[in-house]
């Protein structure tokens, strides 16, 4: 006697109809919501302005912010992202860009990670001094859309200067603040994938902000917990 192994049924043309149906949805939602605010300022549920996307899709204006930023010399100079930020190197990578620390001057340290759900941004600013130093590496498992810029405290936001707009994975550099106000970084995750980002840096930080939906939040610097991290005075101290 030959037994017969089971075949599992078929979908119904119902369920299938049905299942794409939802797909169907799902992605007219994604459209809707995420894709047409942030790439061509059409909001037609005002869900884009409230996530802060629209202003993604304003061009002309961050472009006037990037040429006022990119007119400066001396402030943003890239690096190997390979590069360890251990004390000693930190000073080297500091007197080869031609930064003097003051005498004594206290090197802060931190880490800031981030996990960004599909097309959610943050904005993360350290507060620095005219003239301080801040040598930065961040990178993401995903491409992000980047905004580095700073505003003076003096001037705010109409005062913003962008040094970099693009999509990267990462940025190492270091920075010398032409300016005392806050400086750092707007994130979004223009993919429908979360995309997880990690950001170290070390330098004359006096703290950091977070800008989100909720709105402007001080947020204690948080140094890394592992071996080399960099925290102490400068030479001459």
């Amino acid at each position: 006697m030959t037994e017969t192994t089971p075949t599992a049924a078929a979908p119904s043309p119902k369920k299938l109809l049905l299942g794409t149906a939802a797909a169907l949805a799902v992605a007219a939602v994604g459209l809707v919501v995420f894709v047409l605010p942030a790439e061509y300022g059409i909001d037609p549920t005002g869900a884009g302005a409230a996530l802060g996307l629209t202003q993604l899709a304003d061009g002309e204006k961050e472009n006037i912010y990037l040429k006022r930023g990119q007119a400066r010399t001396n402030v943003l100079f890239p690096l190997e992202a390979s590069q360890e930020q251990d004390r000693l190197v930190v000073n080297e990578v500091f007197a080869e860009k031609g930064v003097t620390l003051p005498a004594g001057a206290q090197l802060q340290s931190d880490r800031f990670q981030v996990e960004l759900l599909p097309y959610e941004g943050i904005e993360l600013k350290y507060v620095l001094d005219t003239g301080a130093p801040m040598w930065f590496s961040w990178y993401a498992d995903g491409p992000v859309n980047v905004d580095m810029h700073s505003h003076p405290f003096a001037g705010g936001t109409e005062a913003t200067e962008s040094f970099v707009i693009a999509d990267l994975r990462n940025q190492s550099a270091v920075y010398v603040a032409p300016f005392k106000g806050i400086h750092g970084w707007y994130w979004q995750n223009r993919t429908m994938q979360p995309v997880k980002l990690t950001l170290d840096a070390v330098g004359l930080m006096a703290g950091s902000k977070i800008f989100d939906q909720g709105g402007e939040h001080d947020r204690p610097l948080s140094p890394p917990p592992v071996a080399g991290a960099v925290q102490g005075s400068a030479p001459g101290a």
